[in-house]
């Protein structure tokens, strides 16, 4: 194309010499040239007069070959161009979400919107936005348009091995298993299948697939879910992973149950309350209060006495709170440790272990990063983790695997005083995931990958068994 402009070109050139050179540049980058495609609309971006598609564009591409600041300043020149173009707005908020700035990211899908409100790439980073901004609310509205135009999801493995159907409920990030960090994205397809309403499911036509997954975890607002899921399984006349049925045994008050029939296992009995009912408990020993459906200790909080608790209902919304003895499980060293394992067709994996100073644990505001003590004493427990656990914890824990049947299921649990079990919860949605600092942490990235294997073997022996 010898019109087109090219390196070096100095002339004023006309809109049709621009539009030409955007074609050849994507004709350059379908033929798997980025670079020669960069280049030439380096050179056409430095042209008059300016035109925003070769800017959205060399943002597309520079995105691709990963020089994400001249991504960035090419969907903002874009946008300035044209405050109307979609795949720039798109664009420049994933640069913006990418890069930590998640207000301004939420701003371009909001203006994303305005151009599409139907949108659904806009609707499903909104919902990754908004929670992240702390507004379920608004994320699940987002979620809900998403979903009302699309209810299958594909991600194509380039190098396919395998593929998955899982079968995912409508909710925030703790309402299905995130299979997303589990897999191998190059040789695993994944295909998501939300379930709305049975009417709309009859109307799908699936993907072909080598294993049916329940992705679907356990909370109140996901019961529904996982009847119509063990339905659907039913309908496809194929045999499910995390069987649905199984799932709803993780609801704390019956798992409580089923791990306190075990030795060794001590599992303090939890409750159920409705808000009303509270009005009138007495607490006459230190109790953990959290509403039901909470995750990550939000809303947990322990309480000593009849009047914290009046206090806290009257601090904390919800209508059904769980309750559990609180145990003081500090170590001899007065450090509190939580463990977290995972079963995978019942061979038990560890995943991570967290030290902390306060009773109630979580892994990212622990000490692990700034304690060189502690990522050596989680190293050793992601060697060995039996050689962590007293003997009777361990057959303790690999008896609840048994009992709880599930194909993959997570554990939160420590060491009680006496050498026991003791289990905080079970949870089939439980995230586990390999983005830690690589150099802070490089011995998970020698363990946590048996896990991801694992999964990957349990998928293949699922597609290995007659229909």
């Amino acid at each position: 194309m010898h019109d087109v402009p090219g390196s070096g070109a100095t002339r004023t050139f006309s809109l049709d010499d621009l539009r030409r050179a955007n074609q050849e540049a994507l004709r350059l980058r379908a033929g798997g040239d980025l670079r020669g495609a960069l280049a030439l609309l380096d050179t056409a971006s430095e042209q008059s007069p300016p035109l925003a598609e070769i800017f959205s564009n060399r943002g597309f591409i520079a995105a691709e070959l990963g020089d994400r600041e001249r991504a960035r300043e090419s969907y903002a020149r874009a946008v300035e161009l044209d405050p109307h173009l979609l795949a720039a707005r798109l664009g420049y908020g994933a640069e913006l979400y990418a890069a930590g700035d998640l207000e301004g990211a939420r701003s371009q899908y909001r203006l994303a919107l305005g151009i599409d409100e139907e949108n659904l790439v806009a609707h499903l980073a909104m919902y990754e936005l908004e929670q992240q901004l702390g507004n379920r609310s608004k994320a699940l509205a987002h979620q809900k348009r998403a979903l009302a135009a699309q209810q299958l999801f594909s991600s194509i493995a380039p190098k396919e091995r395998r593929r998955i159907l899982a079968l995912c409920a409508p909710g925030d990030w703790f309402a299905n298993t995130p299979l997303e960090y589990l897999v191998d994205r190059e040789t695993t397809t994944l295909h998501k299948l939300f379930l709305t309403s049975p009417e709309k499911l009859s109307a799908l036509s699936l993907p072909e697939y080598d294993a049916l997954f329940n992705a679907i975890g356990e909370s109140s607002e996901n019961v529904e879910m996982l009847l119509l899921a063990e339905l659907v399984a039913k309908m496809l006349g194929r045999p499910i992973l995390n069987d649905p049925l199984r799932v709803l045994e993780t609801n704390r008050v019956r798992c409580a149950r089923i791990a306190a029939r075990i030795a060794d296992c001590n599992a303090p009995e939890t409750l159920e309350r409705s808000r009303e009912a509270l009005q009138s408990e007495e607490i006459e020993r230190p109790t953990i209060v959290r509403p039901v459906d909470s995750h990550a200790g939000k809303g947990a909080r322990r309480i000593e006495t009849s009047a914290e608790l009046q206090s806290y209902l009257g601090e904390t919304p919800g209508e059904r709170f769980f309750l559990t003895p609180w145990v003081d499980y500090a170590s001899p060293d007065g450090f509190f440790r939580k463990y977290r394992l995972v079963a995978v067709d019942r061979e038990i994996f560890p995943y991570h272990l967290a030290i902390s100073s306060n009773w109630m644990v979580h892994y990212y505001s622990s000490e692990m990063k700034a304690e060189q003590w502690m990522r050596d004493e989680e190293r050793a427990f992601l060697e060995d983790w039996r050689a962590v656990f007293p003997a009777a914890a361990a057959t303790a824990l690999e008896r609840l695997v048994d009992s709880l049947g599930l194909d993959y299921v997570g554990f939160d649990c420590s060491i009680d005083r006496e050498g026991r079990l003791l289990m905080f919860e079970a949870d089939p949605a439980i995230i586990v995931h390999l983005t830690d600092d690589r150099e802070l942490f490089a011995y998970k990235y020698q363990h946590v990958p048996k896990i991801f294997r694992a999964f990957e073997r349990l998928i293949d022996r699922q597609h290995a068994r007659p229909a």
